[in-house]
């Protein structure tokens, strides 16, 4: 009985081949005579890249010299095969279809230049994906079949943009290739609606690399920059980058992006407007922007939030039950609409107070977790600016931002502005002072906001005695937050710490009136002692680091009220 035994076959590591084309080109000027001596594996090769034989020989010559260069020009090509640089100058088509394939790219000298008529300027180099597909023994692999919707057509000339900027491809055949996908995909409604809207194609161009943009979650961009990867000429450059400045760009008037003042006074940042990011999701309604707001810092999403277990008073837990139930999205969608049909404001703001530690702003975190709101969270230090009249701008952008993203998604986030003391505070008597002016400004467009509020406004503060008496009628809900009772602590020790007796916890409780982000360090210390040392931490560590937190309490008298 014969048993059939399936040998693998192996991959061919292709490298041993380039190796032997190359060594025996050297001094060879590409004679007849060379050519028949590598034909079995220059076919051999040139099968494997989809290429002529002469086009796998000096592939072979490129990626031999590339090893020792970062870039190969022809004359180095020339010195290798023992011939003038003129003579190489004949192959020049063999090697650009090299560079159109892909399997080679085009350096330059001056990578601004995109025709460049000096030959010693121009070197090549191997593709490294080429490379390793040679070493593996795998097949190159294949462009993808189409483009399917927005998203895809939007990645794909975004992705030809890239490949200009680490010079695989110049700008000439980035602009061939976007004239032949747009072309190809006329007829998607994403273009054809952008066409429509926008017949300069390098407006429109910038365009679609702010949508890619959009996707990666960065809603503002500098406008040079951008400008600078659709153009090398520093005319159109120019052109581009004053139209858009001046109001005159098709962008603009059809409103599709807005500008808006960068850091500098000297820079602006561009940004894709509300109909923009509408006319981008009509083919695809997963595209929506609290997906890619994720990556951006001031934004929390509600599914990322870990629930935690809080422990109130009974008054805290009765208010706190009770705007729970008003933030989640039916509640709040009815209320909403009753308050609208009887002609009251609709916006909700909500201002928790009380010492550090006690659990304010974990307890936004929760009521976003529950209700399934995102958060958009202001840091109040990047709303200052030392430039005179930046500050104002800044705020009225995160109140700007804080509707186009309620106007976005389907459930209103929150607005939340933590430890708000330091922007809420009583207004100055109007002097000299361009700081007192300044502050002022700004808190007079946050009273004008929150009275003018459609959505949820969230602000947290451990000293209340310095918010102006104006914003205090601003909050419909006030919530003070106490420190924990001796009962309240024992519940928070366990919970933090679930190895500790009951009764241990109660001692622990009674002794120390710490709040519940003072146990938290107790807790990570104990944590990390444990860890580190591989033992349980005694009791009288645990009381050490009680009377740490303690001490740096004491140093800080905090006075609260309203």
């Amino acid at each position: 009985m014969k048993t059939t035994v399936s040998v693998r076959k192996r991959k061919k590591n292709l490298i041993s081949v380039v190796e032997f084309i190359a060594n025996k080109a050297v001094d060879s000027t590409l004679s007849n005579q060379f050519m028949k001596s590598v034909k079995e594996s220059a076919d051999e090769l040139s099968g494997f890249l989809g290429c002529t034989r002469m086009q796998s020989v000096l592939f072979s010559v490129i990626c031999n010299l590339n090893f020792s260069n970062k870039s190969v020009g022809l004359e180095q090509i020339a010195t290798w095969l023992g011939c003038n640089p003129i003579e190489v100058a004949n192959y020049m088509n063999e090697i650009e279809n090299l560079r159109k394939t892909k399997i080679l790219r085009k350096e330059a000298e001056d990578k601004k230049i995109d025709n460049i008529n000096s030959i010693s300027a121009i070197s090549f180099s191997v593709n490294p994906d080429v490379f390793n597909a040679l070493r593996k023994g795998e097949p190159l692999s294949q462009p993808k079949s189409g483009i399917k919707d927005s998203y895809e057509l939007i990645k794909a000339i975004s992705g030809l943009i890239e490949q200009r900027t680490e010079d695989v491809i110049t700008f000439n055949e980035m602009w061939q290739e976007i004239v032949r996908i747009e072309s190809k995909y006329s007829k998607m409604e994403f273009l054809k609606e952008l066409k429509r809207l926008v017949s300069d194609k390098k407006e429109r161009i910038l365009f679609i690399n702010l949508c890619d943009e959009y996707f990666a979650g960065n809603l503002n961009c500098d406008l040079i920059p951008k400008i600078r990867l659709i153009t090398p000429d520093e005319r159109e450059q120019l052109e581009i980058r004053f139209k858009i400045s001046a109001g005159n760009s098709q962008l603009i008037s059809k409103g599709l992006i807005e500008i808006r003042e960068g850091f500098f006074r000297s820079e602006k940042e561009i940004r894709l407007t509300s109909k923009a990011v509408e006319m981008l999701t009509k083919d695809n309604k997963k595209m929506i922007i609290g997906k890619k707001e994720a990556k951006s810092p001031d934004f929390i999403l509600a599914k990322e939030i870990k629930e935690k277990t809080m422990f109130f008073t009974p008054a805290e837990q009765k208010k706190i039950d009770f705007l729970a139930q008003l933030l989640m999205p039916g509640p709040y969608r009815g209320l909403t609409k009753r308050l609208d049909k009887s002609g009251m404001k609709t916006g909700v703001a909500v201002l928790f107070y009380g010492p550090p530690g006690t659990g304010k702003t974990e307890s936004v975190l929760q009521l976003a977790r529950q209700a399934g709101r995102d958060i958009f969270q202001v840091t109040i230090s990047e709303t200052k600016s030392k430039w005179f009249g930046e500050s104002e701008k800044k705020i009225k952008e995160v109140f700007d931002r804080y509707r186009k993203l309620s106007e976005e998604s389907e459930i209103i986030p929150i607005l939340f502005f933590n430890e708000a003391d330091g922007i809420f505070s009583t207004r100055k008597q109007i002097g000299d002072s361009n700081v007192d002016q300044t502050e002022n400004a700004i808190q007079n467009i946050i009273l004008q906001e929150m009275e003018d509020l459609k959505g949820i406004l969230i602000a947290t503060t451990n000293m209340t005695q310095n918010f102006d008496k104006a914003f205090d009628r601003r909050f419909l809900y006030k919530i003070q937050f106490e420190k924990p009772s001796a009962e309240a602590r024992s519940h928070i020790w366990k919970d933090k710490i679930p190895s500790l007796t009951d009764v241990t916890a109660l001692r622990l409780a009674e002794t120390h009136d710490l709040s519940g982000g003072q146990i938290d360090n107790v807790a990570r210390k104990y944590l990390m002692s444990r860890i580190l040392q591989g033992r349980i931490p005694t009791h009288q560590q645990v009381e050490s680091w009680c009377r740490e937190e303690n001490a740096r309490q004491e140093t800080k008298k905090i006075g609260y009220k309203l």
